[in-house]
Order: structure tokens, then sequence, then C-alpha cells
């Protein structure tokens, strides 16, 4: 990469060598050309300590039978609390090719790989070889996923296909979630099939909080634009809806009054507040006085409930997350059915 020639070239290339060589090296598990697998921590500790993530106490997701994945591991920012890998970390220039030119993977080759892959991993547990493993939950798992949670890392939505891969998931009888920057608004209004719950990040209450804790590596004011083209659209969009917010403190723990105006905007079923966690690679761009306690977590959820309306309904200390709720949308999708888990 000596060349201006090589970096615009590296710029346009979606995963190029260095970047592909780093995600394998932490242990993704690639299902196609530029769509991976990762088992998330508390998929492990729910099968050997039946320890479960916040997803199933606010929405009964069962955690051991969740797939985090994604179909593209590339994203159009750089949120500074992101503690997945970045380009620029390893000293790559920022993606910006056209993803209408992507080679993209065929979404039934990445779906069924990624189920694989699942099964692959929970192999690895059979209680027969491993003793910390849970027999009941294990049995439960083996018999398949029940959830796809389109997560994992990158911005989902440039992937074309993305509805595919919901339309793909509801017919295996999965519940499905995606994640989004809320940057590709075309792509969610054109979708055929919704995931059964979309989440949008709303990680700035204004333009320059937001452009702060983002970093777009695209034209920053038009990623703005496109998020709040998502938040007027999302109360057209007919399915379950998440405003999420990544609490760091010092960064965008501001304004929540500018937030419950984009919350009325939005009208979501639900509002997460969520802290942020110094792992990762999020380490070399923030430290540890970033992170904010349960209690300031507490403290700006109660707020937010004042100024929009919304019960504060639950709160997961080990995962420092509150959650809001309209009081009108069904809570459970699965039900919790596991005895003896812990929060």
């Amino acid at each position: 990469m000596n060349t201006k020639v090589n970096k615009k070239e590296v710029m346009k290339t979606p995963l190029p060598e260095p970047f592909l060589r780093t995600f394998k090296s932490q242990g993704y598990q690639f299902v196609g050309k530029f769509a991976a697998y990762k088992p998330c921590h508390y998929f492990k500790t729910a099968l050997t300590d039946r320890i479960m993530c916040y997803k199933y106490w606010f929405y009964g997701i069962p955690t051991h039978r969740c797939i985090q994945w994604t179909p593209i591991l590339e994203c159009n920012l750089n949120c500074l609390f992101c503690w997945r890998l970045h380009r620029t970390d390893i000293g790559l220039p920022p993606f910006k090719g056209d993803i209408n030119e992507i080679p993209w993977d065929e979404p039934k080759e990445i779906f069924n790989n990624v189920i694989e892959a699942y099964l692959r991993v929970l192999k690895g547990y059979d209680p027969k070889y491993r003793d910390k493993t849970d027999k009941e939950l294990w049995r439960d798992a083996i018999e398949g996923p029940k959830h796809l949670a389109t997560s994992l890392d990158g911005e989902p939505t440039m992937y074309p296909y993305i509805d595919d891969l919901m339309e793909l998931g509801k017919k295996k009888g999965m519940s499905t979630f995606i994640v989004s920057n809320g940057t590709f608004p075309k792509r969610l209004e054109n979708m055929h099939t919704l995931p059964t719950q979309l989440y949008i990040s709303v990680v700035g209450p204004d333009f320059k909080t937001w452009v702060k804790a983002t970093a777009p590596a695209w034209e920053p004011r038009e990623q703005w634009n496109n998020l709040m083209k998502t938040l007027e659209l999302m109360p057209s969009l007919n399915t379950r809806k998440v405003f999420r917010i990544t609490a760091v403190k010092g960064l965008n723990m501001v304004n929540p009054e500018g937030y419950a105006k984009l919350v009325e905007i939005a009208k979501p079923d639900f509002v997460e507040v969520k802290g942020y966690s110094w792992l990762g690679r999020s380490r070399q761009r923030l430290n540890r006085e970033h992170v904010p306690s349960m209690k300031d977590i507490d403290e700006f959820a109660r707020t937010l409930a004042e100024l929009t309306g919304y019960k504060y309904i639950d709160k997961i200390e080990r995962a420092r997350i509150a959650l809001l709720w309209n009081e009108s949308t069904p809570r459970l999708i699965h039900p919790l059915k596991y005895s003896k888990t812990k929060r």
C-alpha cells in the first residue's frame, strides 16, 4: 500500500486481506466471502452456568439457541465505542466502495452455512466431553437455532439481500433481529420481509454529538440525514422496533431532551439504554472513565422515561442495560421457559 493507487484499491475492496486475516485470528468463522459468525459471551455462559443474555429477560430470546452473525463485516461508521475491529485500527483506509458492485454472497448459501457453524460449535460443548456443559440446555440447543441475531459487526443493511435472510429465518421458525445504524433507510423501506425486531442505534441526540461518537467513514451530514429519514420511516414499518442508545459517559450521555424528541419521531416499541463496556479495540479509542455505572444508566433511563412517557420496565445490572416500554407491544417473543437461569 505504498502508492495512492493501492490505497484507492483497498478503499474500494471489501475485506482486504489484512482485515480478513485479523478477523480470522480473532475467532470469526467465515460462512461466505464477507459473512461471518462468532458465538457471543452469553452463548457460552448459558451453556455452562445458565447465565442468560439480557435479550432473554427482556424479550424471551433463548441465549443458547441464538446465532450472532453478520452478512458483511464492513461498516460506513467508525464508532468510538465499538469494541469490534475497524480497518483504521490496523492502518487500513476506511471502506468507501460501491456496494452495488460487490460480488455478494448468496443468501441461502450463507444462511445454511451459519446454521452448520452454529451446530459445529455446539458439538464442541457436548456434555459427554465437557463436564461444565449444562445437559438440559445443550440438548435443547442441539435441536437447532431459534433466533438469528444479525448484529455481530459491520452494517448489515449494506447487504442487498438482507430481506431474503429474514425470510429464510422466518421459514425455519426462527425469530430474527437486525441491529442497524440506520443510515440505509431505502433498504429498510423496501424490505419484503422485515425482522421480528429491528434495532436502530441512535448514539447522539444531535448531529454534533452523533458525529463525535460515530466518526463516519462516509460523508457525515449525509449519514446523519439518512438516520433521520430512518427514524421518520420507523412508525410505518410493520414490525417491533427498538431505539437503542449505547451510552458512553462523557461522550453522548447528554441532552436527554434531544433523545426524547427523536424517540417521538421514531415511535419505537422499546428504548434500550446500554452502558458502554471498555472492551476489545475500543480500549484504543476510549478509556475506563467513559464506562457508565449502573447508577448512571438508571438515572439517564429514568429521565428519558419521564420525558417520553415510556415505562421504565426492567434492567439487567450484569449487562448495565435499562429497558423502556410503550406498554402496548407484547414484551416476549418467546416464553421464559427455562428454570434456574440467572440474570
